[in-house]
């Protein structure tokens, strides 16, 4: 049986503050987001019939469930992302492009409010027009310019300084006083639960970014001209020549810069013991930076009637050639990263350009599909938010901390720990980070003979063994006050391997 939206809000409101009020995050993330999807699908049947609110709906469970697995931050910011999808997902026609979805999500934020408010009206006033913007003008926009007053005759004078502290004092002692009665903080968690349980009251709009979505097509058209059919083939043709000797240029430089890179890189390359950061850092981010760049030439080449151009063979060959030299630079960057790794170990930057570069791929495959079937910008831009949300909800799957734990002290022998850093990994990874004396005198046995900055009593001298002890500790005694609700998989099974 379908409830009314304003309490499916009230419930979630009060499951909000069941599963978080006084706990930190966990099990409860997971609950929430699964009870989240549920009422959508039961509340809202047809909500999730189009392809995109599936992805998201799925990828929202999923990173809700993952958090409960890793309680990885980036999870975390993922999840808040997905949820505010669901906002934007909200409309009379279904949305293609998230990159819409993203700022639809926050004129919708404010349309909740209006339907949740709406919905608590009488048949009477239901007939008059409600408007979210007028309750900001009359509320919202003269307490911002009364708050910006206050700073700054605060910060004018010392006196009305004096005073507004003492107001602010004896509003605080009031709130003391009433917090006797009623338990502040539990009034704030079911305001931040309101914050997130008006997502059921939304019901379906139209706004600027949905008519955008919707007038927007894959296929490229021919844009007919007004002008005189010689001024405007004279036209077409200078751009066309333009691109012809812009690519040529350019994939000369880039075959040029893949022979050196294949040369020097690929079959070349010989680690000193020195340090990568030159080598990988600056050059690594150069050139992605280039091939974001050369996406850009080829998408503003044809990005019109370029396309419909009866003799541009060259054109496309030249931006076909440009396309797969890249896609060769794209497996450079890999190369470059992979010897980082291979002599410096795993880290979160290492493991991001891995994937950044898997959606530089993908957006290059798109640019050939563009050229080739005459898709529009549209087309681009819609495949590659599709693949960035798809690859961000995916990096969310794997327990990272613990992997690169088990890889930089497995590899021990080839690549250089960098214990400040190995420190610094959470909870999850405890198990992994504790090193017998014995274990250490190894690791700095053959990182000596295999690394020429290395040194012995490195871990002695950044206090490594201290620190972990420290924080296993510290872990032990917080995980045994656990709430059920706050419980994390990952630290449950790190809690059972410490002991």
């Amino acid at each position: 049986m379908k409830l009314s939206n304003y309490l499916v809000t009230i419930l979630s409101v009060i499951l909000f503050v069941l599963l978080f009020f006084e706990k930190s995050l966990g099990l409860n993330v997971a609950l929430y987001g699964v009870v989240t999807v549920a009422l959508l699908i039961v509340n809202k049947p047809t909500f999730f019939k189009p392809l995109l609110n599936k992805i998201v709906g799925v990828g929202f469970l999923t990173v809700c469930i993952c958090y409960y697995l890793f309680a990885s931050p980036f999870t975390l910011f993922i999840a808040l992302v997905s949820f505010g999808l669901l906002f934007g997902l909200h409309s009379s026609s279904h949305f293609r492009n998230l990159l819409y979805a993203i700022p639809n999500s926050i004129v919708n934020y404010f349309y909740a409010f209006r339907d949740l408010f709406s919905s608590f009206r009488s048949r009477r006033l239901t007939k008059r027009k409600f408007s979210m913007f007028k309750v900001l003008k009359i509320v919202f926009l003269p307490l911002f310019i009364v708050f910006l007053f206050v700073t700054m005759y605060s910060l004018g004078s010392s006196f009305f300084s004096d005073f507004v502290g003492s107001l602010g004092a004896w509003i605080g002692d009031i709130l003391a006083k009433i917090g006797k009665y009623i338990n502040i903080v539990a009034v704030f968690v079911a305001l931040l639960g309101l914050l997130f349980g008006v997502l059921h009251s939304l019901q379906s709009h139209t706004t600027s970014f949905s008519t955008m979505d919707g007038e927007g097509n894959d296929l490229l058209s021919r844009i007919r001209s007004r002008a005189k059919s010689r001024f405007k083939n004279l036209d077409l043709k200078v751009e066309y020549l333009s691109g012809v000797f812009l690519l040529s240029v350019l994939n000369l430089m880039l075959v040029l810069v893949l022979y050196l890179e294949i040369k020097n890189i690929w079959f070349g390359f010989q680690w000193d013991g020195a340090l990568l950061k030159s080598l990988v850092h600056e050059g690594t981010y150069v050139l992605i930076f280039a091939i974001l760049v050369s996406m850009l030439v080829v998408v503003y080449y044809f990005r019109k009637n370029l396309n419909f151009y009866k003799q541009n063979r060259t054109l496309k060959a030249l931006a076909f050639t440009w396309i797969g030299l890249n896609a060769v630079l794209v497996i450079s960057v890999f190369v470059r990263n992979l010897y980082y790794v291979q002599y410096f170990g795993l880290a979160y930057k290492r493991i991001g350009v891995v994937f950044f570069l898997v959606l530089c791929l993908v957006g290059l495959v798109t640019l050939v599909l563009k050229i080739n079937k005459v898709k529009s910008l549209f087309y681009v831009l819609r495949i590659n938010a599709l693949a960035a949300y798809i690859t961000l909800v995916g990096i969310c799957i794997f327990n990272w901390d613990v992997i690169i734990a088990k890889y930089n002290f497995g590899h021990y022998k080839t690549a250089f720990i960098h214990l400040p850093y190995m420190s610094s990994l959470s909870d999850k990874a405890l198990p992994y980070l504790q090193v017998s004396d014995a274990m250490i005198e190894e690791i700095e046995d053959k990182q000596t003979e295999a690394i020429s900055f290395a040194r012995k009593g490195y871990f002695k001298e950044v206090e490594y063994q201290a620190k972990i002890a420290e924080r296993v500790a510290a872990f032990r005694k917080r995980h045994s006050e656990t709430h059920w609700l706050e419980s994390v998989w990952a630290e449950s099974k790190a809690y059972e391997l410490l002991n």
